[in-house]
C-alpha cells in the first residue's frame, strides 16, 4: 500500500474566523492566531448543546455549560487550574461547532455499514470520533497554552474533567430537555448536585461569563507559572490531590 502524505499547511483545509483570519484545520496553530473573545468565547455562547433540541425553544450554550462545570468544580476545590481545564475542555466548539455524540455514533455506524457492502476490510478500523478528536487537538493545545495550563492534561485531571462533564449532562437532560424516550445508557453516574436548577443564559452573558473566566483564571495561573516555574511539577499534584 502506498504511505499515505500530508499535505503542506497551505494546501490544507481552513475555516475563516471572526476575527478575520484563516484556521488551518488539523494543523498546529501559530500563536497570535485565535482572538480567544471573537473566535471562542462568541462563538461558544451561540452554539447550542443537544442539537437546540430544548422544549422551551431556548438555546443552551456550550459556554453555559462549561462556565456551570467550571464553577462548580472551583466551588468543591477552590483550584484555578481545575476550573480552567473544565471551561475549556469544549473550547474547541467554537471553531469546529458541536456534533452530538449521537451524531457521532451514527456516522460511524453508517460508515462501519458502508465498509461492510463494499467489501473493505481496513475501513472499519476507521473511527469517526478519533478524527473529530485529532481536529480538536491543535485547538486544545493552543488554548491550554494560553490559559497557563500544560497538554495534555495529566490523565487525574483529565478523567475528573470527564466525570463532571457526564454528571453534568444528566442535570442538563433533567433539567432542560423533554422526558427521555428511551434510557440514556450512562447509569451508574448520577447527576451533578447543583445548587439551583439550571436558567439558560443568552448567549450574550454566556460568553461574556466564559471570557470572563478565562481572563482572570489564566492571568492567576500564568502569574503563578512565572513565580515559580520550577513548581510546576507540585502544582499538578496538588491539582491531582484536589481532583480525587
Amino acid at each position: 500500500m502506498k504511505p499515505a502524505t500530508t499535505q503542506p499547511a497551505s494546501a490544507a483545509p481552513w475555516l475563516p474566523l471572526a476575527s478575520g483570519r484563516a484556521l488551518i484545520l488539523g494543523r498546529a496553530i501559530e500563536p497570535g492566531t485565535l482572538d480567544i473573545r471573537r473566535d471562542i468565547a462568541i462563538p461558544l455562547g451561540n452554539t447550542g448543546r443537544f442539537a437546540n433540541q430544548l422544549p422551551s425553544g431556548q438555546i443552551y450554550s456550550v459556554a453555559q455549560h462549561c462556565c456551570i462545570g467550571a464553577d462548580f468544580l472551583w466551588s468543591q476545590t477552590q483550584d484555578y487550574a481545575l476550573a480552567m481545564a473544565f471551561l475549556l475542555h469544549d473550547g474547541p466548539e467554537g471553531p469546529l461547532g458541536d456534533q452530538t455524540s449521537p451524531w457521532l455514533a451514527a456516522m460511524q455506524m453508517l460508515l462501519q455499514e458502508s465498509c461492510a457492502e463494499r467489501g473493505y476490510d481496513l475501513m472499519p478500523a476507521l473511527s469517526v470520533g478519533r478524527l473529530r478528536r485529532t481536529l480538536e487537538e491543535p485547538i486544545a493545545r493552543y488554548l491550554h497554552a494560553e490559559a497557563g495550563l500544560p497538554w495534555p492534561l495529566p490523565p487525574v485531571i483529565r478523567d475528573r474533567v470527564h466525570h463532571v462533564d457526564m454528571q453534568l449532562l444528566l442535570a442538563e437532560r433533567d433539567h432542560l430537555l423533554a422526558p427521555p424516550p428511551r434510557p440514556w445508557g450512562l447509569d451508574p453516574i448520577k447527576p451533578l448536585a447543583l445548587k439551583h436548577r439550571i436558567k439558560v443564559m443568552s448567549p450574550a452573558k454566556a460568553a461574556e461569563g466564559w471570557i470572563t473566566r478565562f481572563e482572570s483564571w489564566s492571568a492567576k495561573l500564568h502569574a503563578e507559572r512565572a513565580r515559580a516555574p520550577a513548581s510546576m511539577p507540585r502544582m499538578l499534584t496538588m491539582i491531582g490531590e484536589a481532583a480525587r
